[in-house]
This record gives structure tokens, C-alpha cells and sequence, in this order.
């Protein structure tokens, strides 16, 4: 750490009062502090103490770029002219009753301890098993409250009284209705790429945050966030650079625990899942013994449901924050899940048995329709299954529901496999084939036929089919007489020949008229 004349401008104001900082420029390391001798000539990495009369003898010209720390007795400041021989300099002034020795003490007193200070937290990072040292070690520096909060929007680590600036009892993550307005705000996901400390208005407790990212390999994995006071927007450039090296410290000691990795989505039970989704083959075993370890049985019943952002939503505008959190929603919500984060959506599987929703699964669709709505997310669910080696095919059914429903039913935030089957078989069938060989000869030929004649017996067939060939009920259907609609029906089988008693034949109209 270089340590600067602005950290012990910052340090030294922490017990005695500056009436005036003037940074002129930054990162010059200090390496000694003495009193000012107007017979030497100054050195750039020393800070001197010097009293108000001590200006007089310092030319206009030739102290630039250097550093000092100026004694006003009075509680007065020189007048401009005199403290324009400052001009360039970083200097700090104080009204303390104290001799320049007895201030030459106390700074090196806190230059010391700051190099000590320095040292343990280095050591303290190279242990793993210190981490906890290393969380706490802010309370040397800083009198404000701060956390570590990972990619799941836990805290990894909180000051004691964090819980009080934040509003609420003790808790070991960030509030929701904080975390909500925090997701929707543009200027938190716009930080989150940001390497260096930056900050923040948290309009929920409209208090200003001083922050810093936790990127390993670039990726967002969680961030340092200090609260200040109501009356504070800024902290002095000092408190900056100290927290810019702690923070580099903190970071150090997560890349080395492994801390900064979501928790949720690295135990057994997600990493199963995921490979599944992707497609990769699971030994029986392997998935017997996961599932064992989780209080999970394969003839369990389960759901499974895909979770997608809409495009213009401000959820969707950073999804590396977005997706952690909503996936540990799901799972906060209902305990007996699993919520597996993808790129751009998340796959979630419900155990409906251990959950008990079986038992009131309208009751649950209720309450997804709510949670979707209130994130501004939309969903597909998958049929009710058992067998948890079907977890692929579930997972389609859910996507399959999300891309169908949301075409069909634009304004709905919910869509069930269940209501979208037909649908889903229809877009499989056309995918596989030309819908010419697909659909039944019979609806060709009677098409020919009435272009041919001028009749309508295509669209009698299809009222006939619809309404479960009741005559009576298709002929009012197209608001013809009953015996007009059965001659229709008499010429309809002559032309084509088809059995419509025979069960599999009336599926394949019916299809083929869908289709």
C-alpha cells in the first residue's frame, strides 16, 4: 500500500480537527514525516509540519509537489495571499493547540500504525483460514457500517450494527423490498462491471454506499458495500485509497476460500441438475445418490418451470445480478426446489411431494402467477411427473409452454404445458415433415371438390368433427337444416370413402384440420 499524505490527512481527522485538505496530487508515497526546515530543500516523499509563521519563509515558487501539514494555533486560516504559497501542494490544515513536535508524534504515531496495520492484514490475507480477520479489519479504518455481499445477495460477512442503518432486525441477507428497488435500479447494474470503488444512493434508506465490485476473470460475483451517514456523499480521498487496498484484500481472501463462487448453485443437487439440462448422461447411481442426499425420491412427483426476463424489463438489463437473486427466491420461497441459473433464464424443479403442493396444485399455479408478476419475469411450467430421469424432457415441456403460451396468449404471465399439448404436437409435426403429407387425403379431396363445384362440404366435415359428430348440433353450428346437412354428410363419404366410426380415422381429420 502506498501510504499517501491524504490516508494520514484521513486517519489524523478521525481524532483531531482539519480545518482545511487540499489534495493537488495523488499517489505520492510518503516515507518520512519531520518538521519543516526552511534551510533544507524539501523531498517529494516526505510530509512536513510547519505553523502559520513558517509561510513566510517558504518561496511561491519551488514547493510544488510536495507535502504538508500546517499548524494555525488562531483557528484562523492565513489570508489567501499567504496560503497561495501552498498552490500544487497537498497540505492539511489544523487548529489544535499542539507544538509541532507534539503533532510530528502523533502522525508518526499513525504512520506506524498504519504500516503495522498493513502487515497483519496482509498476513491475515495470505491464510485462508483468517478470512474472518480479514472481514473484520474495516473497524481499524472506517467508522461506518459495511457488508460483503455475494452473487446471491447473501452476506458473506456484516458489521454488528449493519442491521441498524439497513432498518430491521439482525439478518443474513439484504431485505427484499431493499434488494427489489436495488435490481430495478439501473445505476446498480450499470456498477456492476466497475473495478474500481464507486458510489451509490440507495434511495430506500437515502443514505449514499461506497462500493467495489468482486470480479474474478471480469465475471460480477458480489460486491463491498459501505453505508454512509445521511449527511455524507463522500468520504475523503484517504478513506478512498484505504478502501480501495482493503477491498483488494477482501477479494484476495475469496478468491482464495472460493467464497466469491454462488453457494447455491455448487452443491450436488444443482450441479445434477444443470448436466441434465445440458444434456449430459447421469449415471442411475449417481442420480440415486444425489437425490438420497437431499431427501429426494425419483417416484417423488415433480414440476418443472422456466423462468425468462421480458426484453424492455429493467430486471433484465444486468442478468448476472438479476438471475442469482431471483433463483434464490424460488428457493427461499419454497424450500423443497432447486434453481438452476442459465445465461439467460432459469430452470427451476419443484419437488411437489415433500412440498406437499400436490395436494393444492391450483393453489400453486396462483402463486407463480404472482411471483411473475411482481418480477416482471414470465413462466412456463411442465406437467406434473415423476421419475427424476425425465428432467430433460420436463424442462422442454416448460420452455416449450413459455415460447407457445407467450405467442398465443401475449397479455398472460403464466403458461401450463398442459394447456399448450395439442399445440406442441402440431409445431413437432410440421417440424418434421411437410404438413402436405401430414394431413388426411379426404380434407384434400373435398378442398378440389368444392373449388371445383362451388360447395361447401370441407367446412361441413370440420363442424361435423367439432361438435362430436352430432349432426343436429354441427348443422345449427353453420345455420343449415338437419337434412341438408346429412345429404352434405352422404355425399362427403361417397366422394372419400373414409370410415368416420372408426376411431383412429376421426383422430387423424381432427389433426389434420388443426394442422
Amino acid at each position: 500500500m502506498n501510504v499517501t499524505s491524504q490516508i494520514l490527512f484521513y486517519l489524523f481527522s478521525r481524532d483531531h480537527s482539519v480545518l482545511k485538505e487540499e489534495i493537488s496530487i495523488a499517489d505520492n508515497t510518503i516515507s518520512s514525516i519531520r518538521r519543516y526546515d526552511p534551510a533544507e530543500v524539501p523531498d517529494a516523499d516526505t510530509l512536513y509540519i510547519l505553523t502559520s509563521s513558517d509561510l513566510n519563509t517558504l518561496s511561491e515558487a519551488g514547493t510544488s509537489a510536495f507535502h504538508f501539514f500546517l499548524i494555525v494555533p488562531e483557528g484562523k486560516l492565513p489570508p489567501k495571499k499567504v496560503l497561495s504559497k501552498l498552490k500544487g501542494c497537498n497540505y492539511a490544515a489544523t487548529n489544535a493547540v499542539y507544538t509541532t513536535y507534539e503533532l510530528l508524534n502523533i502522525l508518526l504515531q499513525i504512520f506506524h500504525t498504519l504500516l503495522r496495520q498493513e502487515n497483519e492484514l496482509l498476513l491475515a490475507t495470505m491464510d485462508p483460514a483468517r478470512s474472518e480477520d480479514v472481514f473484520r479489519f474495516g473497524y481499524n479504518w472506517f467508522p461506518w457500517e459495511y457488508s460483503i455481499v455475494d452473487l446471491d445477495m447473501h452476506l458473506i460477512f456484516k458489521t454488528d450494527n449493519l442491521h441498524k442503518v439497513l432498518g430491521g432486525e439482525k439478518v443474513d441477507r439484504i431485505p427484499s423490498e431493499s434488494l427489489n428497488e436495488l435490481i430495478l435500479s439501473k445505476e446498480f447494474h450499470n456498477a456492476a462491471k466497475v473495478r474500481e470503488p464507486f458510489y451509490q444512493s440507495m434511495t430506500f434508506n437515502e443514505l449514499t454506499a461506497l462500493g467495489r465490485n468482486i470480479l474474478p476473470d471480469g465475471q460480477y460475483a458480489g460486491r463491498v458495500v459501505m453505508f454512509l451517514p445521511k449527511t455524507v456523499k463522500k468520504v475523503p480521498k484517504g478513506a478512498e485509497e484505504l478502501f480501495s487496498f482493503y477491498t483488494d484484500c477482501i477479494m484476495e481472501t475469496l478468491r482464495r476460500s472460493g467464497q466469491f463462487v454462488s453457494r447455491r448453485q455448487n452443491d450436488p443437487l444443482h450441479l445434477l441438475c444443470r448436466s441434465l439440462f445440458q444434456g449430459e448422461d447421469a449415471a442411475e447411481h449417481a442420480i440415486s445418490d444425489v437425490l438420497k442426499r437431499s431427501g429426494w425420491k425419483e417416484d417423488h412427483l415433480f414440476t418443472v418451470i422456466s423462468f425468462r426476463f421480458l426484453a424492455d424489463s429493467a430486471w433484465e438489463a444486468q442478468l448476472e445480478t438479476t438471475l442469482p437473486y431471483l433463483a434464490d427466491e424460488l428457493e427461499i420461497a419454497w424450500p423443497n426446489s432447486c434453481a438452476v441459473v442459465g445465461k439467460r433464464d432459469i430452470s427451476w424443479i419443484l419437488n411437489l411431494t415433500l412440498s406437499k403442493m400436490s395436494e393444492d396444485l391450483s393453489g400453486f399455479h396462483q402463486q407463480i402467477t404472482s411471483f411473475v408478476r411482481d418480477h416482471v419475469c414470465i413462466a412456463g411450467a411442465s406437467s406434473v411427473f415423476t421419475s427424476f430421469s425425465l428432467l430433460p424432457d420436463a424442462r422442454k415441456c416448460a420452455v416449450a409452454a413459455l415460447e407457445i403460451g407467450s405467442q398465443k396468449h401475449p397479455d398472460f404471465w403464466y403458461f401450463s404445458f398442459d394447456n399448450y399439448r395439442l399445440d406442441y404436437m402440431k409445431e413437432s409435426l410440421k417440424d418434421s415433415m411437410s404438413s402436405t403429407f401430414l394431413i388426411h387425403p379426404a380434407i384434400n379431396r373435398l378442398k378440389q371438390y368444392d373449388e371445383e363445384n362451388q360447395s361447401d362440404l370441407t367446412e361441413t366435415l370440420k363442424a361435423y368433427l367439432e361438435n362430436g359428430r352430432n349432426m343436429s348440433a354441427a348443422a345449427d353450428a353453420i345455420f343449415i337444416h338437419r337434412t341438408t346437412f346429412c345429404r352434405r354428410m352422404d355425399h362427403i363419404k361417397k366422394i372419400t370413402g373414409v370410415d368416420l366410426d372408426d376411431p383412429g380415422t376421426v383422430i387423424l381429420l381432427e389433426l389434420s384440420y388443426q394442422l
